[in-house]
């Protein structure tokens, strides 16, 4: 008879959120489905028109796409077309992929700061969005600094461990 598996480690705060943001982009996918039926189906039976539900799907999907950013690096579901480095040697494979983790830090490090400056600039500014919603322009920014640190803060626990023998595996899971 096989052994049982082994317990799972214990997750961080750090993957506590990751999964949590993961969690509430869901929902909103859910959220978002119920709402196009609703409208769908009050449009084909002439009952009702929701005029604010296209902005609001659109506010969603723009919220479903940072939700999910942190998860989707963590469990590198993002598309990698890996013709050419899978066919590199391994050390150079590895090193390969401790650079572009570098370059992905790096880019999130300043798409942390710009977010940051749009953010506190509309802010300052007091810009309000008047569509079908009123709010102030910064609460569409919101998300974007958060996101990006904690996708930086990926990219950094990848970088801090030590290169693996198998370039070619999964990550562990961070």
């Amino acid at each position: 008879m096989a052994a049982p598996p082994a317990p799972a480690p214990p997750r961080s705060w750090f993957d506590l959120l990751i999964d949590g943001l993961a969690l509430a982009a869901a929902a909103l996918v859910v959220l978002l489905t119920l709402l196009i039926l609703c409208d769908i189906a009050a449009r084909y039976l002439r009952l009702f028109t929701l005029t604010w539900a296209l902005e609001a799907s659109e506010y969603m999907l723009y919220a479903i796409t940072f939700l999910g950013a942190p998860w989707v690096l963590r469990e590198e579901g993002h598309i990698a077309i890996e013709l050419v480095v899978e066919r590199l040697p391994p050390r150079l494979r590895a090193a390969l992929r401790r650079l572009t983790d570098l370059f992905g830090a790096a880019v999130c490090a300043l798409l942390f700061g710009y977010a940051w400056a749009v953010a506190w600039r509309s802010f300052d500014s007091g810009v309000m969005v008047r569509k079908s919603f009123e709010f102030p322009e910064w609460y569409a920014f919101v998300p974007m600094p958060p996101v990006l640190l904690i996708l930086f803060g990926v990219y950094l626990r990848w970088l801090a461990r030590p290169p693996r023998r198998d370039p070619t595996a999964r990550r562990d899971r961070i």
